[in-house]
Order: structure tokens, then sequence, then C-alpha cells
């Protein structure tokens, strides 16, 4: 799979998950609102003018507008008519009010009034108290399914943060190190990565340059050492005493002659710096103090260095070539 494609789907992913669970809050926020509005707007509208009528039905004979009171709150009742009962008990009230209206004085008429209201009354908070329930219920069931989906969503989005970015930097870091590899001129490093991801064609790309590198690196390699040997061979067939040292004053070479007239053997010569060389032995320290101490006054190049070899005297010309 495409880097783009897992990016894409790992983001799609989330962000569907959010719109999911936008979707889910805003949809059991409103089935709560409409069982709270449903409670506010039916039955504790029914509870209030409910209320009104009994105030009023105790000064009906004390306030003039108590009667027109209890009427324009008995109508408003009977527009507001929602739950299984509601109707016949709206009914009776209306029925015993217009006896009470004929005869004012009949307590009788206003008792039965009081439990007509009352089970109107009785009637609403039922409702409520179911409502409530439903209400309750819809909560619960919010919770419920809220806490599964965004458990859901924190767990595929763990996974996503866990492989996601792991599927990008892993390669990266791998490709990273063969780099290095390379630029330590270790051209058998190879990329391996599976899939067809666009990791894939440069792992490909650079397992080519690399097999390039190594190709060139291998003949040149071959021709350096081929011509290393014909020097050490010219060297070593020289009748001259020869010694070579790098920048570094580590012996790189020295020739059979060289070996003869210090009477050291090539191992305690090849790869020593040759301050150490000297250390042990007196001739090689007084061959080599002008490189070791620039500020010693060169002796001419006319003067012989006499040297004692196989018992023989013999004598040499030092020359020192940068």
């Amino acid at each position: 799979m495409k880097i783009k494609t897992k990016l894409n789907a790992g983001v799609g992913l989330l962000f569907l998950m959010i719109i999911i669970l936008s979707v889910l809050g805003g949809w059991f926020i409103y089935q709560l609102k409409k069982d709270t509005q449903n409670i506010l707007v039916a039955n504790y509208n029914t509870l209030q003018y409910s209320r009104n009528m009994l105030l009023s039905l105790e000064e009906i004979d004390k306030q003039p507008f108590a009667a027109k009171e209890f009427q324009k709150n008995l109508n408003l009742q009977s527009q507001n008519i929602t739950e299984s009962g509601e109707k016949e008990a709206t009914r009776n009230i209306v029925s015993h009010f217009s006896d009470l209206n004929k005869n004012r004085t009949d307590q009788n008429l206003r008792s039965v009034i009081r439990k007509d209201i009352a089970e109107l009354m009785q009637l609403n908070m039922n409702a409520i108290q179911i409502k409530s329930g439903i209400a309750n219920t819809t909560a619960e069931n919010a919770i419920a399914v809220i806490s599964v989906a965004g458990t859901l969503c924190f767990l595929i989005a763990f996974i996503l943060m866990v492989n996601l970015p792991s599927n990008i930097a892993n390669p990266i870091r791998e490709l990273t190190f063969s780099i290095h590899q390379i630029a330590k001129q270790n051209y058998r490093e190879r990329v391996r990565f599976e899939g067809n991801s666009e990791f894939g064609e440069l792992a490909k790309s650079f397992n080519t340059m690399a097999e390039k590198l190594q190709e060139y690196s291998e003949s040149r390699l071959d021709k350096i050492l081929k011509g290393k040997k014909r020097i050490e061979t010219l060297i070593d067939n020289m009748h001259d005493a020869v010694i070579g040292i790098d920048e570094d004053r580590k012996v790189l070479f020295v020739n059979d002659e060289a070996l003869k007239i210090t009477g050291l053997k090539k191992d305690q010569f090849v790869g020593k710096l040759i301050q150490d060389v000297a250390v042990g032995n007196d001739l090689v320290r007084d061959l080599i103090r002008e490189i070791i101490d620039p500020q010693i006054e060169k002796k001419a190049e006319s003067e012989l260095l006499k040297i004692f070899v196989e018992g023989k005297e013999n004598y040499f010309e030092k020359e020192i070539l940068d």
C-alpha cells in the first residue's frame, strides 16, 4: 500500500470516528431534549393550570375575577390534553364548574371539582414519572452507546498511533542506516522493504546504486591492489634502503635492504609509528631526527652515513622525500 494511501486511510478513519461520535452525541442529546420537553411543555403546564384553578376556586366567593381566572385556566387546560384519561378528567371539571356557576354556594360541587383537579394532577404526575424514566433510560443508553463507541474509537486510534508512524519511520530509519553504511564504503549493504509502497521503489533504486558502487569499488580496489603489489615488488628489489611513512608518521612499507641495515624485522616496522620504532633503534632514531623535530638543522645532502652491515663498513646517503 502506498504511503499516501495509508495516511489518507488513517486520517480518514479518525475523521470518520469523530463524525460518528458527534452524530451519536447529538442524536442522544436531541432525544433527551425531546423527552424533557414533553414533560415541561405538556405535564408541567397542566400542573400549573391545575394549581391556578385550585387557587381561584378558593377565592371564587371573595374575588369577583376568580371565576374568570378559573375559566381562563380551564380553557388553557382544555387545549393542553396530552395524556390518556386527561380528556375525561378535564370534561368533568368543565361540567362541574358549569354547575357551580349556577349555584356558587354549593360546597359539594367545590369538593367534587377539587377531586377532579386532583385526579388531573395525579394523571400528569404519573406521566411525569413515566417520562422521567424514559429520559433516564435514554441517558443510560446514551452513556452505554457513547462509551462503547468511544472505546472502539480509542482502540482504533491507538492502533493507528502505534502502527502508522512506525510504518513510515522504520523504513526511513533503515534507509538512513544503509546510507551511513554506504558512506563508510560498505557497498555490500542492501535495503529490503516488503510491499509496493514508495519505500519499495526507493529500495530498488538504492540497491541498484549500491550494486554499481560495489562493482566499481571492487574493480578499483583490484587495480589499486595490483598497483600496490607492483610498487612493493619494485621497492623490495631496490638496492637502496627505503622506508615509507604517511602523514601520521606510521610506517607503510619497508624494503629488505632497510631491514638489513636496521637489523629489525618487517613486523617491527610496518603499521608502527616511526618514533616508536626509533625508541629501540639508534639508527632509525638518527634517520628521523629532522622529521620528528623540524627545528634541527638538516645535514648537507652530500654528507654520508657510515653504517656497519654484516660486519662491514658501508656508506649511505640519506634522502627525505615529502
